[in-house]
């Protein structure tokens, strides 16, 4: 029997149950997706912040360092390609102010390592160079695969996802403050080579104790709950169901707790800057804030004994300019200068000055003024400022159920910015690749935003005139 064309059974109505599953699975959005590329992003976030990647060398020959995320972004990669051309058909990527911006950095990086290259081979610092851009590279990658490889339906769960790890690790900080026990390297070290570093264990020179998570320094875990409070704080001022808002504030305190528990004054900025973020979208979030400040000191001197006190001493003004680590931070302007006035624009090249040879900076614009020059700070600056315009865009012209991971964006984007004069962003491998992921959301949520607004007039368009022939152009 032959059906006629019009009447034909639609071909997914033949297709049996498990195909039909198979096939719900592919166009579905994450987490509800069989798609691999979203789940190896996943994967990947989930190594940030449970796994000491920047600290484990694996056994493989692979070009300048074998660190764990470097095979992992190289599997994603080639799920990112496969996605591209077979599973999802040929796509191209889409280029956004923050494509343009992070591409124009990497050129700029590169250049200042060709123009000061006899140079830093005579000094033999080229290496060095080399191997921060390659780096730089692979977090350019994740963005661009991030970008182009999740949807914009996806971009929210990712961030809950995100918080969820967040609160993991802020345990697991919290835990090696009240019982000096670091969960990352013990239970790592005895399945891959771990390389212990320096601090963890030690103090500093004035006598606070080094937490640092999964990372290698106290700031790292400071800067990554200053980065993942907002979507939690924001989610609080959306939910409204009282359960829903409790489990968000207690997430966030204990990201807060986990923030103080590195001692570092970082653990108070950085947060400050991101909810006044919020705050200048929301000012009714304050009403919340507020007796959610409570809860907060509570759950911090509950978690952390304590650790508010003596960050909140450092900030005193008696204390916040005679410290050793202060004093030292401004000495830096000062020691630098000479290099800054020989090579003004372009610097002495990429990631050349070796810290541990000359001095430690402890700070991204200046390592980056010296490094690329004005140039390449202005570059540099111009990343973050593309990823707030973008996320402010969204959370002023977006889906309702998109605005809160965009304010949560320029947030985190703003707090990373300020933490950039507080230490050398770049150094710590895992906040770079958390400004990716926060580049790629926005610039997904972007997509969508874009979409509709060439949808829209077309929608509101009046009907070409319509002759003997068919339809004809207007005249004036």
């Amino acid at each position: 029997m032959t059906a006629s064309a019009g009447g034909a059974t639609p071909a997914i109505g033949r297709l049996s149950s498990i195909h039909r599953r198979t096939l719900r699975g592919l166009v579905g959005d994450w987490p509800r997706t069989t798609r691999p590329l979203p789940w190896a992003l996943a994967g990947f976030m989930a190594m940030l912040w449970l796994l000491p990647f920047d600290s484990i060398d694996l056994p493989l020959g692979l070009p300048l360092e074998a660190k764990l995320d470097r095979p992992v972004l190289m599997l994603i990669v080639a799920l990112w390609v496969l996605s591209l051309t077979i599973l999802d058909g040929a796509q191209r990527v889409r280029f956004t102010p923050i494509h343009y911006a992070f591409v124009g950095f990497v050129l700029i990086a590169i250049l200042s390592l060709v123009y000061n290259a006899e140079t830093t081979v005579r000094l033999g610092e080229m290496e060095l160079g080399v191997r921060k851009l390659a780096l730089l590279i692979s977090y350019l990658t994740l963005f661009v695969v991030v970008a182009s490889g999740v949807r914009p339906g996806e971009v929210r769960a990712f961030m809950t996802f995100m918080c969820g790890l967040a609160v993991i690790t802020a345990l697991a900080v919290i835990w090696e403050y009240r019982w000096e026990y670091n969960v990352f390297f013990s239970w790592t070290h005895s399945i891959l080579p771990v390389t212990i570093p320096a601090e963890l264990g030690n103090s500093d020179s004035i006598g606070r104790r080094s937490i640092i998570g999964p990372t290698i320094h106290p700031l790292a875990p400071a800067m990554m709950m200053a980065c993942a409070m907002p979507y939690a704080l924001i989610s609080m001022y959306e939910s409204r169901e009282m359960r829903r808002k409790i489990i968000w504030g207690a997430a966030a305190g204990i990201m807060f707790a986990a923030a103080l528990a590195t001692q570092r004054k970082t653990s108070i900025v950085a947060p400050v800057a991101a909810t006044a973020v919020l705050l200048a979208y929301r000012p009714k979030l304050l009403r919340q804030l507020i007796p959610g400040l409570i809860g907060l000191f509570i759950i911090a001197h509950i978690f952390t004994p304590g650790a508010l006190g003596g960050v909140g001493n450092q900030l005193l003004p008696q204390n916040m300019f005679g410290v050793a680590s202060t004093v030292d931070r401004q000495s830096d302007y000062s020691a630098i200068e000479p290099d800054v006035i020989n090579r003004p624009l372009l610097g002495r090249g990429y990631e050349t000055y070796d810290q541990k040879k000359y001095r430690i900076l402890d700070n991204q614009f200046l390592t980056t003024i010296i490094g690329t020059g004005i140039i390449g700070i202005l570059s540099y600056i111009a990343i973050f400022i593309a990823i707030f315009l973008i996320a402010h865009r969204v959370a002023r012209n977006g889906k309702s159920d998109r605005v809160g991971a965009a304010l949560a964006i320029a947030a985190a984007t703003a707090a990373m910015l300020v933490g950039s004069g507080l230490l050398d962003i770049l150094a710590l491998p895992q906040l770079p690749y958390l400004v990716c992921f926060f580049a790629g959301f926005a610039a997904v949520l972007s997509r969508e935003l874009d979409a509709e607004t060439v949808r829209r007039p077309a929608r509101y368009a009046k009907p070409a005139p319509v002759g003997p022939g068919g339809p004809v152009a207007a005249t004036r």
